[in-house]
């Protein structure tokens, strides 16, 4: 990585145990790296690289067919009698000069060369990365594309929430705007334009966030009963809850992001105008209006009450603490934070504070909707948001319940250790009793 204004001597100079070689005296190492574009492979010495161990890091310049030979492959036919093998290319150059081996990256590592790859598997481990067997050189394809992709992981996860939020916006535009209109008998267009930039961006926003939180500790109590019904962990779950269990990373930190969205606007729409439930009730005075220089008229004046009520300041207090509490989630589920943490530390803030949080957040949002009437449905029937948020959370903290008896969480927990129902082990293989000890001659 070269500094503005820095060659590559300087820049050598300036990093301790480094030094330039000739190509004679780096090719009289048993594994050299190439760290040159396979446009720039012609200028190698080609000769001096047979019988070496050859790394190949160079980066693809763009997409490319399945069928094009990696930078690899071509390396490979250009010095036939070398071991080339695949590896680092995920790395940036920021990566390596820093030597930031907590970023948790995993390196692929591909070869023909069975005692070559071994020897730069060993190599990635003894540099701190975590490595993976990609195995023969023509996987160098899937590798070397690898840089390129754009959050293959985030795709799943921002189309899901997406559509989430889309849906619920949705079904506060009608509750709101359309049947809302209908049953105050205000103007449309007033109705309209006033609440659906803000308002119904945070409420919708809100809702997901609740949802998404939940949906982050949803396939986790799946994937217990499901091991419970069949009584071992040997099995592989459906596609779609595997799916669901790899991408809790993911929806935990959209959901810090919509609940981060959802604080600031918040926090502009923190009046009694807006919440009237969770703020002491507003005086009402008769006034009589100067309407113009001899006239006047009467008309009733809301003074609202600058004090929030018992409903409010909970509401406030448990939005706050689960905020608080994604954020250390959020916090601890980065690569360079979580791999300081021990198991269970990295498990206690996962589980019992995210499953706090999650508890908080619908309380939360549980306080603000105690106080909507069923009078209050009359038009199109559809409960307020506040209320019909916290069917999906109430359900995944009910189904979490009978996981807590001590007798379901010991059985569950036996067969996380690899005991099969009926006490067997290790794969549905039985345990062999054990022989009687030999009775002692004499």
């Amino acid at each position: 990585m070269l500094h503005h204004g820095m060659g590559v001597r300087e820049l050598i100079k300036s990093k301790p145990g480094t030094k330039m070689v000739t190509h004679e005296e780096a090719a009289s190492a048993p594994i050299v790296l190439i760290a040159i574009g396979f446009d720039h492979y012609n200028k190698l010495p080609l000769t001096l690289l047979e019988n070496k161990v050859v790394i190949d890091v160079a980066k693809l310049h763009g997409a490319a067919p399945p069928s094009q030979l990696s930078n690899a492959e071509i390396l490979q036919k250009m010095i036939p009698k070398a071991f080339v093998v695949k590896a680092f290319n995920v790395l940036s150059a920021y990566t390596l000069e820093f030597d930031k081996q907590s970023s948790g990256k995993q390196i692929p590592v591909a070869s023909d060369h069975p005692e070559a790859k071994r020897e730069v598997l060993e190599l990635v481990k003894e540099m701190g990365y975590p490595a993976a067997d990609y195995g023969p050189l023509k996987m160098a394809r899937q590798i070397e594309a690898i840089p390129l992709q754009l959050m293959p992981n985030w795709r799943i996860p921002m189309l899901t929430v997406s559509c989430l939020w889309l849906i619920h916006y949705v079904v506060l535009f009608v509750k709101f705007q359309v049947c809302g209109t209908l049953k105050y008998g205000e103007q449309w267009a007033y109705r309209t334009l006033k609440h659906l930039a803000l308002l119904n961006l945070n409420r919708a926003t809100a809702i997901t966030a609740l949802w998404t939180l939940t949906a982050c500790y949803t396939p986790g109590l799946i994937a217990a009963y499901t091991q419970l019904a069949w009584g071992t962990k040997y099995r592989r779950f459906p596609p779609w809850l595997d799916a669901w269990l790899k991408m809790r990373k993911q929806l935990g930190l959209i959901m810090f992001l919509l609940g981060s969205i959802h604080t600031c606007l918040g926090v502009a729409l923190w009046s009694s105008n807006y919440d009237p439930l969770v703020w002491d009730p507003p005086s009402v005075i008769v006034a009589n209006v100067l309407y113009n220089a001899t006239a006047y008229y009467t008309r009733n004046v809301t003074i609202h009450d600058s004090k929030m009520n018992l409903q409010g300041e909970i509401f406030l207090t448990l939005g706050t603490i689960s905020i608080f509490l994604t954020i250390c989630l959020a916090v601890t589920s980065l690569p360079s934070v979580s791999s300081s943490l021990s198991w269970r530390e990295f498990s206690f803030i996962q589980t019992k504070l995210g499953w706090s949080s999650l508890i908080a957040a619908t309380i939360h949002d549980g306080v603000l909707g105690w106080g909507y009437k069923p009078e209050d449905y009359k038009v199109c029937g559809l409960p307020s948001g506040a209320q019909y948020a916290l069917q999906f959370p109430i359900l995944t903290i009910a189904l979490k319940l009978p996981l807590l008896i001590p007798a379901v969480d010991e059985a569950l927990q036996k067969i996380r250790r690899g005991h099969d129902r009926g006490g067997s082990r290790g794969g549905g293989q039985k345990d062999k009793p054990e022989k009687p000890p030999k009775k002692a001659d004499g």
